[in-house]
């Protein structure tokens, strides 16, 4: 299979903030031998369910993530199960698949476990080996892709499977990128002098609505690799779209990197600070071919330099939950609140909403296998769903030795709302039950019904039960 329109963001969306916690969690109904240290358990009343006598009993939840690397060493830990599958894809060279395993064992410890590498190989393949060979009942990931303004392809993918499967869940990461390593907005020109001379180039200032500033910089530390992913709201191989170059300028003006688009909507650019002290550089970009009117766009900082921690553009805005699967209709996008405050959102947990400025439609003759239609008035799409905990207790996480650490990042909440979707559908639920029921017995936490950071708010497992999913 293969995964259109996507460029990876961040793999890892919390590796970087593991650290010595301390302790362990208690609490909770498990069979014996399954230790409960995450702190989302007692949060979010998983423990309620289980005590009623849910497990996830006859569920299969299947991870998607970046990798099991010793997760033969999991298995002699007791923390993960002996039979758990794993894709005919890699397994990866991480184990972040593994803590997010853990956590669902923990909080769903009769579920059947399935494992699939999205970051290395495909991510919709995995979606589909997972539903179509491990029968998974619940797919959760935490693979986030840069942002587009135009449906995703797994969505249709999401949607096929789900027809023929009442109880398939799909359940998605928020992402970690507000810490000032995104910005979106509309393409307000400027004049400006160029190495190569003069260009029309976009004004991030006037664009953020303050004083002109024609570009965006970024404080590079020493030995960082910058990569800043670009898309503007054309469809993928149209006819008519605009043309745009991107350059990253050192600070007397000069070239570092550059790159040019048209027919695809979307650039890279790539730097490396090979110096040994922080060096500030400037993204400008180039209207070179279109009106500007109606023009937009997103500039996103990728991983390595922006994953919990970013390198903080100096024109920033919030939305980007979800990534490319913010649009997905039926699934669950989760943002992160501190498992030590579980009322406050992370600052690095995204916002929405989801800006979508097209539909689509199949047609096997299209390069990408999809006819785009542009929308009178783009469409702005409600997610985040829910919040649930981050900084939760993993019991094994170096692969070698039994250690209590702290797992950090949206991807350290998905499991818990994967495990209390196993826990409802033990309980008898299928999909839609699970999305009305956690989405409207949620803790509200915004000024809102919905909230940009919050969505609906804190998911409550034990209050969504006793609605019976109606």
């Amino acid at each position: 299979m293969v995964c259109l329109g996507r460029v990876v963001l961040v793999g890892i969306a919390s590796a970087g903030a593991l650290g010595s916690c301390g302790g362990s969690g208690g609490g909770g109904s498990a069979p014996p031998g399954v230790v409960i240290t995450s702190e989302a358990d007692s949060i979010l009343h998983l423990d309620q369910l289980r005590t009623a006598g849910f497990t996830g009993q006859n569920v299969r939840v299947g991870v998607i993530s970046t990798g099991v690397e010793f997760l033969p060493s999991y298995q002699k830990a007791g923390v993960l199960p002996q039979t758990l599958y794993v894709s005919q894809n890699t397994a990866g060279h991480l184990d972040e698949g593994s803590w997010m395993l853990e956590l669902v064992h923990q909080h769903a410890p009769d579920a059947a476990l399935g494992f699939c590498d999205g970051l290395d190989l495909d991510f919709t393949g995995c979606i589909e080996d997972l539903v179509s060979n491990f029968h998974a009942d619940i797919v959760v990931d935490d693979i986030l892709f840069a942002g587009q303004f135009y449906p995703d392809a797994s969505a249709a993918v999401v949607e096929r499977l789900e027809s023929t499967h009442p109880r398939l869940l799909f359940i998605h990461l928020a992402g970690n990128e507000q810490r000032g390593g995104y910005w979106q907005g509309p393409f307000v020109t400027a004049q400006a002098v160029l190495p190569g001379g003069p260009a029309a180039v976009l004004d991030f200032g006037s664009a953020s609505g303050g004083a002109s500033d024609t570009s965006n910089s970024v404080t590079v530390p020493p030995g960082a690799h910058l990569i800043l992913l670009l898309s503007w709201n054309d469809p993928p191989h149209g006819a008519s779209n605009h043309a745009l170059s991107a350059y990253l300028l050192d600070g007397a003006g000069q070239e570092l990197s550059h790159a040019s688009g048209a027919s695809d909507p979307a650039l890279r650019l790539d730097y490396t600070n090979t110096g040994a002290a922080a060096r500030v550089v400037q993204l400008v970009v180039t209207l070179d071919s279109g009106a500007a009117a109606g023009l937009a766009l997103q500039v996103t900082e990728g991983s390595p330099t922006c994953n919990i921690e970013c390198q903080a553009l100096a024109h920033a805005t919030r939305g980007l939950a979800g990534g490319t699967v913010g649009d997905f209709a039926d699934a669950l996008v989760v943002g992160a609140t501190n498992a030590g405050a579980p009322h406050t959102l992370e600052d690095w947990s995204n916002y929405g909403p989801f800006r979508l400025d097209f539909t689509a439609s199949a047609d096997a003759s299209s390069p990408d296998g999809y006819d785009y239609t542009r929308l009178a008035t783009p469409l702005s799409v409600d997610k985040p769903d829910l919040v649930a905990p981050d900084c939760v207790t993993v019991p094994f996480s170096d692969g070698t030795t039994l250690a209590n650490n702290m797992f950090c990042g949206t991807s350290a909440a998905v499991p818990a709302i994967a495990g209390a979707a196993a826990l409802l559908e033990s309980a008898g639920f299928d999909r839609e039950a699970v999305l009305r029921s956690l989405r409207a017995t949620a803790v509200p936490l915004g000024a809102a019904a919905w909230d940009p950071g919050y969505g609906f708010g804190l998911a409550d497992a034990a209050a969504a039960w006793h609605t019976g999913g109606h």
